[in-house]
């Protein structure tokens, strides 16, 4: 037996391959089960966090200033925003920066 035949024997057996009714091989949906009723973690909930910065309505040269950061991952989520808008819009370009003189701020600006 080819180590392909051997394969798919062992996925039928370990039950991540069925065989349908027309005889073909085909992935267990039950290997990825569907769950409902779980509460939605927050670190899902909150990657809406950054929708109403207002980078659209900048120029350049503009700045704004996110005070409330209280974690690397927080930068690193606004830093992640801005690309994502660099990304939509190749024309602009916006760049987020430590603010030294303020702790936990950080400040966005449309270099482009």
């Amino acid at each position: 037996m080819s180590r392909m035949g051997q394969h798919f024997i062992d996925l039928i057996e370990e039950g991540k391959v069925i065989e349908d009714h027309n005889g073909e091989l085909i992935m267990n949906e039950e290997k990825y089960p569907i769950e409902k009723g779980l509460s939605v973690p927050s670190s899902v909930t909150n990657q809406r966090r950054w929708d109403d910065l207002p980078f659209e309505k900048m120029e350049m040269g503009d700045s704004f200033a996110v005070d409330d950061l209280e974690t690397r991952k927080d930068e690193m989520s606004l830093r992640g925003r801005a690309t994502r808008e660099n990304n939509l819009d190749t024309t602009k370009f916006f760049s987020v920066v430590k603010n030294q003189e303020k702790e936990n701020s950080f400040r966005v600006f449309r270099v482009k």
